[in-house]
């Protein structure tokens, strides 16, 4: 990981830790928790002094160009694709060919989580987050894996790894699409 990515995760580390202590009305100046925000904010001031980052030198941001090309390719519901399933050693085991995009089973349409306000008559009120019903009405993560729809419309779910490209690829194995 590098250097930008590591001042970013502490960042928003130390920003969690003080959203969260600042919440708290119990929270006590030499509590171990104050005592380890403020080593983590000590140590996050260190690194940005030791290695700055940039904002004035970056005009262009390749890594934005590559997320908005592949948005761009991916968000085309007759886009064509390829999805070479792997078997667990790695090896190729055929390929589908696609319409579309391919989607994780873990997505879904509404929010995972909901808020809810739970008062106390001696405490008084707070908020509290709690799991939201997915998308079918029930509760729980779904399956592990992906999903997607092959040019003959079938839908394909699965957990095996795969490697997905917008052109074939140069692979000796079968084509998996029903017909």
């Amino acid at each position: 990981m590098n250097i930008r990515k590591r001042l970013a995760i502490a960042f928003l580390a130390v920003l969690a830790l003080v959203g969260v202590t600042a919440c708290t009305e119990d929270t006590k100046k030499d509590s171990a928790q104050s005592t380890g925000q403020q080593q983590t904010e000590d140590a996050f001031k260190q690194q940005q002094a030791a290695v700055p980052y940039p904002g004035a030198q970056l005009k262009d941001s390749l890594e934005r160009r590559n997320l908005a090309e592949r948005l761009l390719r991916t968000n085309q519901p007759n886009k064509i694709g390829y999805v070479y399933l792997l078997s667990f050693t790695g090896s190729p085991l055929g390929y589908y060919t696609i319409k579309g995009k391919v989607s994780s089973t873990d997505s879904q349409m509404t929010t995972s989580e909901l808020v809810i306000t739970n008062c106390y008559t001696s405490s008084g009120c707070n908020d509290v987050t709690v799991p939201a019903p997915g998308d079918d009405g029930s509760y729980g993560t779904n399956e592990r894996g992906i999903f997607f729809f092959t040019t003959e419309n079938a839908m394909v779910t699965t957990s095996l790894e795969y490697l997905y490209s917008d052109q074939p690829l140069p692979l000796n194995v079968p084509k998996l699409n029903a017909k």
